[in-house]
């Protein structure tokens, strides 16, 4: 019972300082984690090392995984470059066991394992307002019970060794093998970190009890595992992000099959590096931290030459509105290198990206608050961004003055569409005020007059300019006659100050999407003709 409680303890030290470990160094680096996944991403081979360092680093392969899903849950990485900074994590992730094989089994590492935790914790506390100093701090304290974690496992194992040694594992067969992958799988989906699980087989490999055939294993099972993070860090994301969880789990799946089907020969492998290299193949945990490492490595190179295709067939998966609409449907990288065409397919999309926010807008003006829902405004914000995106790699080269003069426009016409897509949202489903309260006459008058600027126009525009002028005149009178409405009736005490501001607030947001529309549809009408193919003079851009 009590070395039961011993080992418990053991590997609640090793995890707690895992944990502190990963958060220090994450908060010590401060913005470098994002900086370099989103600088050092370009290539497979720049993501692969990226994602190999950024694991050593931090030690937590996991953290690397949530992060990267993050940055891809929010638009920051794309799936091509986030799939290799994952395959990276998995080479990096090695980094744990050869310190546990190096430091934490070869030295008494619980002599001073204290110090270095009460120096640890002693920075963190001085740290105060500089977090660097004090996630320095939460890190080396982490990095004493890491070690301390170690110690304590290590005891408990070496009380078991006779106990291990009594069920001569090596005579055990196949199933032993497979016995231990389960084994490992569970261990790293419990602990959620295949350092965890495998410090603690290479911990209980140390005495010679556990056979080398059936760690590796149970090390396989463990890269298997720590699968079940990115499973949980993808539940309710966007479907991007949910695509990068499932390469972690292809790769992992594959590399582990791959590896259990050829253990035996990599293994041998592990020994004749270990000789090689570190003359020493009677060191078992050395030569599974080279096992951990080969494993790894081999399911990089296995899976090298099919990356592309599996990322197409990411790509398939989990489709979404949002998606689909994010997509342009009239911008494509060779557009650039003509610029007239370029600037056609900007006003094109742009038309589009217009259309679909103002038919969203005036659905939401029609609706009930709840009968409508989110889906479609991601998407268009992020084509909002895409067409953004193209904009800056067109304006690396030279261009032509009518395209140099239109983009100025188009970047504002842009921003106001997103605007409008802000408005819609919160009219519809912010804080609702009493249905009373936003009915009648001048009402009606104001939702009439802010549908007739979500109607596009394609006009001349001089003529636009007409439009656009008497169409904010109407809302703008709808709305000081509401405006003077409800404070007349506040003042008179038969509305409240509250129920006052939620419908004022109301009128306020559909007056600033009214403006927002006719904003957009100003800035773009100008370069209308470029769509439709007809040739004017060049307009200058608005100011």
């Amino acid at each position: 019972m009590m070395l039961a409680l011993e080992l418990l303890g053991g590997i609640g030290l090793f995890l707690l300082g895992m944990s502190m470990l990963t958060d220090g160094l994450k908060l010590a680096a401060g913005d470098g984690l994002r900086a370099i996944l989103r600088g050092w991403t370009r290539t497979p081979a720049r993501g692969l090392i990226s994602g190999a360092l950024l694991t050593g680093l931090v030690q937590s392969s996991s953290a690397v995984t949530v992060a990267t899903i993050g940055f891809v849950n929010a638009g920051l990485l794309t799936l091509r470059h986030a799939v290799w900074v994952i395959f990276g994590a998995n080479v990096g992730t090695t980094m744990t066991a050869w310190l546990v094989a190096l430091i934490g089994l070869k030295l008494d590492i619980g002599a001073f394992a204290l110090p270095i935790i009460g120096f640890g914790v002693m920075a963190q506390m001085l740290g105060g307002k500089r977090p660097r100093l004090a996630g320095f701090g939460q890190a080396l304290a982490g990095f004493g019970l890491f070690f301390l974690g170690i110690s304590v496992l290590k005891g408990g194992f070496e009380t078991l060794l006779p106990w291990f040694e009594s069920l001569d594992l090596a005579e055990a067969g196949f199933f032993a093998p497979f016995a231990f992958l389960l084994f490992g799988t569970a261990l790293a989906a419990l602990a959620q970190s295949s350092s965890a699980a495998i410090a603690i087989i290479l911990t209980a490999t140390a005495g010679g009890g556990l056979p080398l055939e059936l760690a590796g294993a149970g090390i396989i099972g463990a890269n298997i595992g720590t699968t079940s993070t990115a499973i949980f860090a993808s539940a309710g994301a966007t479907p991007a992000a949910k695509r990068v969880a499932l390469a972690h789990i292809v790769f992992n799946f594959y590399s582990g099959i791959a590896a259990f089907l050829l253990l035996y020969p990599l293994i041998n492998a592990s020994h004749w590096l270990a000789d090689l290299i570190l003359a020493d193949t009677q060191d078992e945990p050395l030569t599974l931290a080279l096992f951990n490492t080969l494993l790894n490595v081999f399911g990089v190179i296995l899976i090298w030459p099919f990356a592309s295709r599996m990322i197409d067939w990411l790509q398939g998966r989990y489709k979404s509105e949002d998606e689909t609409i994010g997509r342009p449907a009239h911008l494509d990288p060779t557009l650039a290198a003509v610029p007239a065409l370029a600037l056609r397919g900007l006003v094109l999309e742009i038309e589009r990206m217009m259309n679909l926010a103002f038919e969203r807008a005036a659905k939401r003006l029609g609706a009930e608050a709840g009968h409508t829902n989110g889906n479609g405004d991601a998407g268009i914000l992020a084509l909002g961004q895409s067409i953004r995106d193209f904009i800056a790699d067109l304006s690396r080269q030279s261009l032509p003055s009518d395209v140099v003069n239109a983009l100025p426009d188009l970047i504002r016409s842009i921003h106001h569409v997103e605007e409008a897509v802000t408005e819609g949202a919160a009219i519809h489903d912010g804080a609702q005020p009493p249905a009373t309260l936003i009915t009648g006459p001048a009402w009606d008058r104001l939702r009439d007059g802010v549908l007739a600027t979500l109607v596009t126009s394609a006009g001349a525009p001089d003529a636009f300019k007409t439009e656009f002028d008497q169409e904010m005149d109407e809302v703008d009178q709808a709305y000081q006659a509401i405006k003077k409405d409800l404070l007349e009736s506040t003042a008179a005490g038969h509305t409240s100050v509250e129920a006052m501001e939620l419908a004022l607030l109301r009128a306020r947001r559909m007056r600033r999407l009214a403006e927002a529309a006719l904003k957009a549809e100003r800035r773009l009408c100008p370069w209308a003709p470029v769509a439709s193919g007809r040739v004017e003079n060049t307009p200058v851009a608005q100011t």
